[in-house]
């Protein structure tokens, strides 16, 4: 039995249709209740989402993860450091240091966080997304998210003590290493003669 869509009726009470197949027919059945708990309930079988649809309580408009942030008045994004631009910074640099502030721009904390810090702060608004389903299957699926992004954590603290490490070193590249500027193949030039063309049939006609 497969999901494939959920809403709630004007009652508060959860509604979800799923697919049923048995010996290779396909029936849409709907159930009443959350299908991760013991107690749910079939309401309906249909031939097809449609009728069940038409036959079923209408759905209610659904709810928000936080009563002050909507689409409509989303806040203006705060400036951020790309990955691509991070990794330039470390292949353009020369010194130690330049590693190092890329490596410290990538977990950056605050207003202009970095990649990394934003990815575990995506993880959280997951969890509490997950959390906020009122199901079992959200619960899993938040506690999930939630120790990842304890995980990103860790991370977070192991890139800035060698970021650090690496900028403590005061080190520079060696002046062996230098640009080498490496220009284009030309595509080469065709000097086979062109393939002349086919000669006419001139066969003399006999009288």
């Amino acid at each position: 039995m497969g999901l494939t869509e959920s809403w709630y009726a004007a009652d508060g009470q959860p509604i979800a249709l799923a697919y049923l197949v048995e010996d290779d027919n396909s029936t849409v059945i709907a159930l009443r209740g959350d299908p991760g708990v013991p107690g749910w309930q079939v309401i309906g079988h249909y031939a097809h989402e449609y009728e069940a649809g038409k036959a079923l309580p209408a759905p209610v408009p659904p709810g928000i993860l936080r009563a002050d942030v909507s689409r409509f008045n989303r806040p203006a994004p705060a400036p951020e450091m790309s990955l691509q631009d991070l990794i330039l910074d470390v292949v353009e640099g020369h010194t130690a240091g330049d590693a190092s502030n890329a490596l410290l721009g990538a977990v950056q904390r605050g207003y202009a966080a970095g990649p990394m810090v934003r990815l575990q702060e995506l993880l959280e608004t997951g969890s509490q997304f997950a959390s906020a389903l009122e199901n079992v299957q959200g619960r899993q699926v938040a506690a999930r998210l939630s120790a990842l992004g304890r995980q990103i954590e860790f991370l977070i603290r192991e890139v800035e003590e060698a970021a650090e490490d690496l900028g403590a070193t005061v080190a520079v590249l060696p002046p062996h290493r230098t640009l080498v500027l490496r220009a284009r193949p030309r595509p080469a030039v065709d000097t086979t003669p062109p393939t002349p063309p086919p000669r006419a049939n001139t066969t003399a006609r006999h009288r």
